[in-house]
């Protein structure tokens, strides 16, 4: 039977792509056959939303992805992929596919999406929805299904759980059953502890960026929301940058997955060009506003997207706004929140338009700044690295590293933010003496080489290449000069400086290491002429600098400027300072002569003893080669220095060959890639492994000895871990994990009395009050009839005092119903209208008591009669319980 539906979607799916692009002869090659949407079986309304959002043609993760999620039994897949790929889109088509489009009415979650930051969980939540919305299950229903044909469905329901919300609001999402939950781990955390939420339901778990999710910082949460997950789900691993360790310890707990990794040539963005430049920590400042204004070219003041104003006024709603981006748009990483605050406050007063985000900030102003930068209100955006992962904002080309992240695999999204989906893209980065290391340490994880010049106009050289080089020294003067004297403007920039280098301090602290061979080079590059990093000659300014109209000129002074330097460090006195201003026979003279004598024949003797070294290799080189060509008797052919390097090891006297067939050596072949992805930068694969052991299953807690940890607001060492070092009262869970008392304050309790709501149980009917909820597409009804009041009876004895009040308050007022008749009670009316009849009285179906009463309200029902009938004190008259 599926494969029958599926052979009818690919059948029904290709005329709905010829419909939704107007004809045949609009359909672009690969949109229909083999590797297309289209063959993959999708439902004809999924695949039409696919069609008109643009997607024309499936990335290489998802077509080895969405076919095998939709394989029957569903199969776990770990998946990776390099950032802008289209990870979203793989595991959410199938997502919709499986669930059918329609929401179900049993009680209890079916899919759970779980993502680092609240910024990435908007933005799928944002996506799932335009990808569900028109799906029509009425329309070519399955075999097999219940409801008719003609019968409507409601559509998925969607529940965002992340931090920053009011917990109300979360407590009634919950209780309206939606379908899907997108969460970040900490507040799903606090909601399932505080409601004793079952997760039974659950069939479909998305661990979304799985490495930053296997941190430490997430392991608690992680925990416990496994262990209320059901064995039989269906687990899927997305990330930019797993590592091994990580990729096989989540295969140990998951059920034959399929490995999807597609890292092997292609890392980042092939269209992404990458720039470097050396600058002083002091400097930072100033190169960041040459950079933004010379380069970028980031206009001042706040720019008005077209037409905003205009149309303000006829749009409603969510479609109030457009999303409007410019070229010059920039994203700006900081390390901390205190460089956030320091460089907004500078950039601001500098005049440019700016937002921020980080960790820390409320979420309504989160949102508010990403929203007005989203719009092209503002040019520049600052951020930590809460928005490194998964953001997509569209044609943003430049993200510019203020401070060099620490590890290859944080570099990965940072600068994954641009070149997305074939766009191009530009990643500046600043580079201080102390983190060239983790330069060094990047260049080996990408495999590419490192230079300083450029030989072609192109941007080829970027994109193959690391470019590195300095920024204009009068140019950075002037800069440095002027962020000083912005320090009168705004009084706050002093403080907030200071603040932000104590941040620095502590930054510098928790950061991991780089390699101990990438320390002995950056030391080397340093004292090399070449690179200009300790006042060479022939390095110098960066080749982007040099690019526009008067590049020509700028080559030109950069020429004459080298040629000067080197004129200059060529120039040698004839005298000391000991010797200058005195006599030439005097005693420092003297001294000073002597010296240069030995100095000089040490110098001979180094130089002879030299060259004759190299005479004694080179006969032995040429009796060798001779021998080699008498017995050959053909020519010779000379090897380049690649194939030496390739075959011998010439840092050693003794030249040994190497066969790479039964040489083994003690580094693995792809170190140097794994080292970019660990988890912890600069630990040990001991250690690696140890934070990468996370059992998916979730059988079991493993339970740590007890031990000595240094506890920093005590300052001393303290047995266990270390929960619960702040005087926080803590609690155990099912699971053994223990969690703070905070968790169930009791909370939701308050809130089911107040609003009277009861959570049903796991496969048990959902509320009738979230059948009707206007929130999540039901039918809102308003009843404006109003029914006459009934005559008053002429019988009774009170009808004339009746009468007489009745004159008193005015002919606009009804006459009062007569004492004992209920004026809402169906029964013939006077005038000849008739009640209001139906089922219910004319009540809509979310209005009707149920009198249907499950478990909690029979419970209710009995402490009631137990507490009339010991108010009473009177004996129960029937059987006593046993």
């Amino acid at each position: 039977m599926a494969e029958s539906i599926s052979k009818r979607n690919v059948r029904d799916g290709a005329d709905v792509v010829k419909k939704a692009k107007g004809g045949k002869n609009k359909i672009q090659k690969g949109e229909l056959g083999g590797g297309s949407f289209q063959s993959m079986g999708l439902h004809p309304s999924l695949l039409r939303s696919l069609t008109l959002q643009g997607f024309r043609m499936p990335t290489p993760i998802q077509r080895l992805a969405i076919p095998a999620l939709l394989a029957a039994p569903p199969r776990d897949l770990v998946g990776m992929a390099r950032t802008g790929s289209g990870k979203s889109l793989a595991y959410m088509v199938p997502l919709v596919q499986r669930l059918g489009g329609r929401h179900a009415t049993t009680f209890g979650a079916r899919a759970l999406i779980l993502l680092p930051t609240r910024e990435l969980a908007l933005q799928v939540l944002r996506v799932g929805k335009e990808l569900a919305r028109g799906f029509h299950t009425n329309e070519g229903g399955h075999a097999g299904d219940k409801e008719s044909t003609g019968s409507k469905t409601q559509a998925l329901r969607w529940g965002l759980i992340v931090g920053g919300e009011g917990m109300d609001e979360q407590f009634e999402m919950i209780t309206s059953n939606p379908d899907i939950i997108i969460a970040t781990p900490g507040r799903l955390l606090h909601l399932v502890v505080e409601m004793n939420l079952d997760l039974k339901s659950v069939q479909y778990v998305v661990f979304d960026e799985a490495d930053r999710l296997f941190e430490m910082g997430f392991e608690t949460a992680l925990t416990e929301i496994l262990q209320r997950l059901p064995e039989a789900r269906q687990t899927l691993l997305f990330s930019a940058t797993l590592p091994k360790s990580l990729v096989e310890f989540a295969k140990a707990g998951l059920q034959n997955p399929k490995l999807v990794r597609l890292d092997a040539e292609s890392k980042i963005s092939s269209d992404l060009k990458m720039a470097f430049f050396s600058v002083k920590q002091a400097e930072k400042d100033a190169a960041l506003l040459a950079l933004l204004r010379d380069v970028i070219k980031v206009p001042l003041g706040f720019s008005q997207p077209e037409g905003d104003e205009g149309d303000k006024k006829k749009r409603k709603g969510k479609a109030k706004y457009e999303q409007y981006t410019a070229p010059h748009q920039t994203l700006i990483f900081a390390a901390t929140k205190h460089h956030v605050e320091y460089l907004s406050n500078l950039l601001t007063t500098t005049g440019f338009s700016v937002s921020h985000i980080y960790g820390a900030l409320d979420q309504m102003a989160r949102t508010e700044q990403m929203d007005r930068f989203r719009r092209g209100i503002t040019n520049l955006l600052v951020v930590t690295d809460v928005a490194a992962r998964g953001i997509d904002i569209p044609v943003l080309e430049n993200v510019v590293n203020y401070d060099f992240p620490q590890g290859a695999r944080v570099f990965v999204h940072r600068v994954g933010r641009t070149a997305r989906a074939g766009r191009q893209g530009w990643a500046w980065s600043f580079v201080t003496h102390s983190e060239l290391p983790y330069l060094l340490d990047l260049q080996l994880f990408l495999g590419r080489p490192m230079k300083n010049e450029v030989s072609s106009d192109g941007d080829q050289e970027y994109t193959e290449n690391l470019v590195f080089g300095t920024f204009a020294r009068e140019r950075i003067d002037e800069d440095t000069e002027y962020v000083r004297t912005l320090d009168e403007m705004n009084h706050a920039l002093p403080v907030l400086r200071q603040v932000m280098l104590r941040g620095q301090a502590m930054y510098e602290r928790s950061k991991g290491k780089a390699s101990a061979p990438s320390h002995k080079r950056a030391k080397e590059m340093i004292k090399d002429p070449k690179w200009m990093l300790g006042g060479g000659i022939d390095g110098g300014l960066h080749p982007v600098l040099m690019r526009g109209k008067d590049e020509q000129k700028v080559r030109a002074d950069d020429g004459k400027r080298k040629a000067l330097l080197r004129l200059v460090s060529a120039f040698r006195p004839s005298e000391t300072v000991l010797e200058t201003g005195g006599k030439a026979n005097s005693e420092n003279a003297v001294l000073m002569a002597q010296r240069r004598k030995a100095l000089q024949k040490s110098a001979q003797r180094a130089l002879a003893s030299t060259s004759a070294a190299a005479e004694s290799e080179d006969d032995v080189d040429e009796e060798e080669e001779d021998a080699e060509a008498q017995i050959s008797g053909k020519d010779v052919q000379m090897a380049d220095e690649e194939e030496i390097l390739a075959v011998f090891d010439t840092g050693s006297k003794k030249k040994t060959f190497k066969d790479e067939e039964f040489y083994m050596s003690h580094y693995q072949k792809d170190a140097e890639t794994e080292k970019g992805y660990s988890l912890s930068d600069g630990a040990t694969f001991a250690q690696q492994a140890s934070n990468a052991a996370f059992d998916l299953t979730g059988d079991e807690v493993s339970r740590k000895k007890s031990q000595m940890t240094w506890d920093k607001k005590k300052r001393r060492f303290i047995k266990g871990d270390g929960t619960g070092a702040d005087n926080q009262k803590m609690v155990r869970t099912e699971s053994g994990v223990k969690l703070p008392a905070s968790y169930r304050s009791g909370r939701f309790d308050e809130w089911k009395q107040k609003n009277r709501v009861n959570l049903p149980r796991v496969g048990d009917a959902e509320n009738e009050t979230a059948r009707g909820n206007a929130r999540f597409g039901g039918k809102k009804f308003k009843h404006n009839k109003v029914t006459e009041a009934k005559p008053m009876d002429k019988l009774r004895t009170d009808y004339e005092r009746k009468s007489r009040q009745t004159k008193k308050k005015g002919p606009e007022e009804s006459d009062p119903a007569p004492r004992g008749i209920k004026s809402g009670k169906p029964g013939k009316h006077a005038g000849g209208k008739k009640p209001m009849g139906g089922r219910y009285g004319g009540k809509t179906l979310g209005k009707v008591k149920n009198e249907l009463k499950n478990a909690d309200q029979v419970r209710k029902d009995r402490r009631i009669s137990e507490r009339k009938r010991e108010k009473n004190a009177r004996p129960s008259h029937g059987k006593k319980r046993r």
